[in-house]
């Protein structure tokens, strides 16, 4: 399948959970793929299917950026493509969608908490490492604050 033919989709909470647990809870003590946030009414998450089984999905909520929090601001969580699936340009397809939905909405900046194994994804796409390595509590794996700074909507 070529890349103009995945399609980004509005899913709900229940659909991603799956893939979220094979994929970013894989290797980790965390066995629960679920965030506090998941279901708040501004989280929207974002899906791609191949056929009927879903592939890749993000979560995108109205968080303020902190290291600016004067401006609108929305964060990515829980990225995940499918392990089968993955170095497709799949991921990058979700990512430009959710940017796109963000400065529709007048962000300013798109931020998420990335696994240091991701880095190089988001640096490709434009995003700036900020700050020192944290340790992650749900995954126990070696994290940075991600940001890119969205064009002033006029």
């Amino acid at each position: 399948m070529s890349q103009d033919q995945w399609t980004v989709s509005v899913v709900s909470t229940a659909d991603i959970l799956d893939l979220r647990m094979s994929v970013l809870r894989d290797g980790t003590p965390s066995k629960d793929p679920r965030y506090p946030q998941d279901d708040d009414p501004d989280a929207v998450h974002l899906g791609i299917f191949d056929a009927d089984t879903l592939i890749a999905t993000s979560t995108w909520l109205d968080r303020p950026w902190p290291h600016e929090e004067s401006h609108f601001a929305v964060q990515l969580r829980g990225m995940a493509v499918a392990k089968t699936h993955q170095s497709r340009g799949i991921g990058g397809i979700l990512l430009g969608a959710g940017i796109d939905r963000a400065r529709d909405r007048g962000a300013r900046f798109v931020w998420a908490r990335a696994r240091d194994r991701a880095l190089n994804f988001y640096e490709q796409h434009g995003f700036a490492i900020v700050g020192d390595q944290f340790i992650d509590d749900a995954s126990g794996l070696g994290h940075h604050l991600v940001v890119i700074e969205l064009p002033a909507t006029r």
